[in-house]
């Protein structure tokens, strides 16, 4: 009667016992800008030009951005020197990226699967076929790997940039909150890839303005050692409007792009 009793108690701890550990659907990539689609109910973005170059000519539309419902982006077309570059991309019902299709000249595929580790709070993600010129050693590999503090918010990661270089560079991003969990700052490395010609690193910073508790504006700088070993930046700043999406980009303090967004 004794062990019965046991063993009816040790059943009913194990039924209240509540794992508390952070699932894979609650982790927050810290995407501003996919929030910001998703809740203004935004289909498509246009970039347009407001200055002339060799490229463009002012009102050019330079770049074209489509998402689906939950705001990821879905498609991207931009303007080139040489062609233009489309890209496509598909999700899983957690919103995990599974596919990325690269086009320029030619056609570029990568494929993915995720694994998700509880205790450490770490994303790791794996290419899969189909995907673009890997080797077997290439799926056993992370092709990225994701790390979160205990609030779900994303603090570290490193992927590649999966273009028509294959892998192409890798990228590492720290990101930096206040107090109240909202992200004040981004920076990215890039370190260069076995088919790069410019074996430097690069960085990018970008800084999270707020007024109100709102978000208004960043700033990303862009710095760099060219191949005379010279350090190189230049900056670009993101106005935003009252529903938090941007309007405007400013290249250099005078290059401007507008964004037009056009909702479902």
């Amino acid at each position: 009667m004794k062990k019965f009793f046991l063993i009816t108690l040790l059943f009913f701890f194990l039924g209240c016992y509540n794992d508390e550990r952070l699932k894979i659907n609650e982790l927050n990539f810290s995407d501003l800008n996919q929030k910001s689609i998703l809740k203004n109910k935004i289909k498509k973005t246009f970039l347009i030009s407001g200055f002339d170059s060799g490229l463009y000519k002012e009102n050019d539309t330079i770049s074209i951005v489509e998402y689906n419902r939950i705001g990821k982006t879905e498609k991207v077309w931009r303007k080139s020197l040489m062609y233009s570059i489309n890209e496509e991309y598909k999700y899983d019902s957690l919103n995990l990226e599974t596919q990325k299709i690269y086009f320029t000249d030619f056609k570029a595929m990568f494929s993915f699967r995720y694994e998700f580790n509880k205790d450490s709070l770490v994303l790791y993600k794996y290419y899969t076929k189909p995907s673009f010129g890997f080797s077997k050693e290439d799926f056993t590999i992370p092709a990225g790997i994701f790390k979160f503090n205990d609030n779900g918010n994303i603090v570290e990661s490193f992927e590649y940039q999966n273009n028509d270089y294959g892998k192409g560079k890798r990228l590492l991003t720290k990101y930096y909150y206040d107090t109240s969990n909202n992200l004040m700052s981004k920076e990215i490395l890039y370190k260069p890839s076995n088919t790069d010609d410019i074996a430097k690193d690069s960085k990018e910073i970008t800084d999270y303005y707020y007024s109100n508790k709102k978000l208004d504006s960043a700033t990303s700088t862009f710095s760099w050692t060219d191949r005379e070993n010279q350090e190189q930046s230049y900056t670009i700043s993101y106005i935003y409007d009252d529903n938090k999406l941007i309007s405007k980009s400013i290249a250099m303090d005078s290059l401007v792009t507008y964004y037009k967004h056009i909702k479902y």
